[in-house]
Order: C-alpha cells, then structure tokens, then sequence
C-alpha cells in the first residue's frame, strides 16, 4: 500500500516560516530601535530645557518626541514579529519601520537646519550663551549621527520583512501527504 494517500487543496495554514523570516536579525534592530528612541526622547528633552539660547527646529516640530515614540514601537513591533510571526504582526511591523523611516528623514532636515540656524558664535551671546549654543550643537550633532542610523535601520528592517509579506494568506497550496509503507507480511490485528 506503498504511495497511497490522496492529493487536496488547502489554504495555508502557517504564513510565515523561517526562511521567510530572517532569524535574529529583527530582535536586534528591534532592540537598537528602542535603544535609539529613549536617546531621542531624553536629549529632546535636554535641547527643550536649552530654547531660550539654541534655536531648534527638531524641537518645535516636535520630532524628537514622536519620532522616539515611532522608534520605540517600531522596535517593539519588530521584536514581536520574529517572536510570533502572523501576519498582522509583519505587516504591522513592516509600517511602523517606513513610519519610523519617514520621522528619521525629518528628524536629519530639522537636524541640518537646526545647525545651520545656530552657527558655531553670535556676538550678541555671552559666555553662557556661547555654551548652551555649544551643548544644543552638540546634541543636534550626536542625533543627527543617531538618527541617520535610525533610518537606516528602520529601512533595512522593513526590508527583510519583504519577502514575507509577499506571500498570500488566501493562496492556495498542495498539500502532499508523507507515503508510509506498509509490511504487507505483518499479522492484521
């Protein structure tokens, strides 16, 4: 009775496997995002204390506040996604990650107007001045760096979600049953 077994269509039951879904890499871009988040949360924080000196476009925007939160749930996301991968979860991921990459984008312009805006000196500054200018440049400096990288990740996460999200959840497969032999000298019970 070699080879029997009958041949049916299903739907698919398990969306993503593990060559669909890169192992590790998530978890760790995950985590680098929420890493990266709480920084631009914290020094927004910091370079909002510095406004009646430094100028910063970053932070009227607002951007260092929701684009750490979008990080943060990027990374979440994308932890949750390796760790239970269903489609709502690789989809959701996936957004967040372009969401995140667009505040990132935003967040490098502010970045570069910010420096243009506060020059290295002012004459109308005094020696404090001078030095809260210096801090504010050098916190935009270090986010700048932070946040290119932030967009980087965040457009490579969403990247290796790709080949997952291209799979249909309403496409049809074979399913073909493992042949078991049979010992056909082997008493029946």
């Amino acid at each position: 009775m070699q080879g029997m077994g009958s041949l049916r269509l299903g739907s698919r039951a398990v969306m993503y496997t593990a060559e669909t879904l890169p192992k590790g890499k998530n978890r760790v871009m995950g985590t680098i995002q929420i890493m990266t988040g709480f920084m631009h949360i914290g020094f927004g924080i910091v370079l909002t204390t510095l406004t009646n000196v430094y100028t910063s476009v970053f932070v009227i925007g607002e951007i260092p506040f929701l684009g750490g939160v979008s990080f943060i749930i990027s990374g979440c996301l994308s932890i949750g996604a390796e760790k239970s991968p269903t489609e709502c979860a690789v989809k959701g991921s996936q957004t967040m990650n372009v969401i995140s990459a667009i505040f990132a984008l935003l967040g490098i312009v502010a970045f570069i107007v910010d420096l243009n805006l506060n020059g290295l000196y002012h004459s109308g500054y005094n020696y404090y001045g001078y030095l809260v200018l210096l801090a504010g440049n050098g916190i935009s400096i270090v986010l700048l760096i932070f946040t290119s990288w932030s967009s980087g990740i965040a457009v490579a996460t969403a990247n290796f979600l790709v080949p997952a999200t291209r799979l249909s959840s309403n496409e049809s497969m074979l399913i073909v049953p493992s042949t078991t032999r049979v010992d056909l000298a082997a008493p029946n019970r």
